[in-house]
């Protein structure tokens, strides 16, 4: 095989040469250089910060510097982490602040002749938007046009980005609602589910920073659904407006809807729909000529019934997204069931539903057998000390503990943790998480062969134990050689792990419970 000299295939071909062949390239101990002087004797690049933009093969010759400037946490662990200066956009209200230095106080006439040359694609979309026209809400005295400095002030060197509390001013009932959810509701998934309980939460800023992105606009901002500066009502109501956060690894809610029939019917005719119709006026009779309704469910229907804000007003029972087990067509659920049949059946008959509906739950409760099958092999491990590594083994989470991460006292993680945890993690997470969205909304191949179906927890239950089979012969081995292993201290530090919180955890990083952003509601962790 020939490599193109400077290739990546070249350079990686001379990268493990040189590591066979240079016995200064395998020096143990406290001498033994770092991976950017071994990467710089290799590729004859200069060692350098990683932030000067100079580009470093594969990275491996610069230096982390990490970000400038970083702002403070919120709530209980806000000692803890920080944020990037970015969490301004997401979380306003506790991190925003203008920065113009133009003086004075300015109507909506001065604002839109400034920012039609500044941001014209703010005022063209304000333009078309309600607030643009004389309207009314039941929070509203007097017809009037929502300008600019009703939203943001008018005060320029003391702007707003306006958060749920500014749309509230006009949209009460909307943000009551919002605010009104338990966990698992759009209301609790920032300071909740984020700056609590996001598995990111030992992880640097950077890392952090994606959960922030999608998190922060579903509780605090209501421009995530109707998108400024047009906050269309209709642009809310179609699926692409949820699947902006509710698709993925953790959760393929959107794209097992489109692999429904409910998902095939809305790609083949929604550009025929009248999406200014309001939800609850969907099924109504419609007049000859009349544009039609849409003819089949998306997310907005189902699960903000007539437009309500509160999304757990629709839902079964919160099992953090299907990765716990309830069998939501028991008896103690029969009033959540019943209105969920009675929702299908505007289409459907009773019976459809209810039989689609067991469906659901007997496949749900099958695949939960996996689970607990791949758990228990796990444990064992565990408690026979022949897991690799196990929890001493790792540097702390980010309680500071070295605790099993499969166990209450844990920390929940897929980095920073064995494999075999990680396996059991994603099929316990992401699996069967998604097995249960795909049964909900009908998507046969999702249920079977694809995202979490059936067939990849067949995938992972089959590596957990072939992980498990290699532990416990190597074990066996160890043992009749007499061999007391020892975790190697790459599970412990590097370059990257040595930033995780948990490593540089002090007593009073942890606040007091009265220092939780949330309702009473949910629970703050413990420390």
């Amino acid at each position: 095989m020939i490599f193109k000299e400077n290739s990546p295939c070249f350079l990686l071909f001379s990268f493990f040469l040189l590591l066979g062949i240079n016995n200064t390239l395998t020096i143990a101990g406290d001498d033994k250089p770092s991976i950017q002087e071994r990467a710089s004797n290799i590729f004859g690049e200069s060692v350098g910060d990683d932030n000067n933009g100079e580009v470093y093969t594969w990275g491996l010759t610069a230096k982390y510097k990490g970000p400038g400037e970083l702002f403070p946490g919120e709530g209980k662990f806000k000692k803890l982490f920080k944020f990037l200066p970015a969490v301004r956009w997401y979380d306003p209200q506790h991190y925003y602040e203008s920065y113009k230095k133009i003086e004075g106080e300015f109507g909506s006439a001065e604002c839109i002749l400034c920012h039609r040359v500044q941001t014209p694609g703010v005022v063209k979309d304000w333009e078309s938007s309600k607030h643009a026209k004389v309207g009314k809400t039941v929070d509203m005295e007097n017809p009037a046009i929502v300008t600019c400095d009703k939203c943001h002030g008018k005060d320029h060197t003391k702007l707003r980005m306006p958060d749920y509390n500014v749309c509230a001013e006009c949209h009460s009932k909307d943000v009551k609602e919002h605010k009104s959810g338990g966990p698992g509701s759009h209301v609790h998934s920032f300071h909740l589910q984020v700056i609590e309980q996001a598995m990111l939460i030992n992880t640097p800023a950077e890392e952090l920073h994606g959960c922030v992105t999608c998190h922060g606009i579903a509780e605090n901002r209501c421009d995530g659904c109707h998108t400024r500066h047009k906050f269309s009502s209709a642009e809310a109501r179609k699926p692409e407006t949820c699947g902006l956060c509710h698709i993925g690894l953790e959760h393929f809610d959107y794209e097992v809807y489109l692999d429904s029939y409910h998902g095939r019917i809305y790609k083949s005719e929604c550009y025929e729909w009248d999406w200014d119709i309001r939800l609850k006026d969907w099924t109504k009779p419609q007049k000859a000529g009349q544009k039609l309704a849409p003819r089949a469910p998306t997310c907005a229907y189902c699960h903000m019934p007539n437009g309500s804000h509160d999304i757990l007003e629709a839902s079964t029972e919160f099992t953090y997204m299907g990765s716990s087990l309830v069998d939501r067509g028991a008896k103690k659920h029969k009033g959540k069931r019943d209105s969920w049949i009675k929702m299908c059946k505007n289409c459907h008959s009773a019976r459809f539903a209810k039989d689609q509906m067991d469906v659901m739950d007997k496949q749900v409760n099958l695949n939960f057998a996996k689970v607990r099958e791949a758990f228990e092999i796990i444990l064992d491990l565990y408690e026979d000390g022949i897991l690799d590594p196990m929890p001493e083994g790792l540097a702390p989470d980010w309680q500071g503990h070295q605790k099993f991460s499969l166990l209450p006292e844990g920390e929940t993680r897929v980095y920073n943790v064995s494999n075999i945890e990680r396996l059991f993690f994603e099929m316990s997470t992401y699996g069967i998480t998604n097995l249960y969205k795909a049964a909900a909304h009908n998507s046969s191949e999702h249920t079977s062969y694809s995202r979490g179906g059936a067939i990849p927890l067949h995938r992972k239950l089959i590596q957990i134990k072939a992980e498990a089979s290699t532990l416990r012969r190597i074990a066996r081995i160890e043992k009749e050689l007499g061999i007391d292993h020892i975790p190697y201290d790459f599970w412990s530090q590097g370059e990257y792990t040595d930033l995780l919180k948990g490593k540089n955890r002090i007593k009073d990083d942890v606040l007091p419970k009265t220092e939780c952003l949330h309702n009473d509601k949910v629970k703050c962790l413990s420390d």
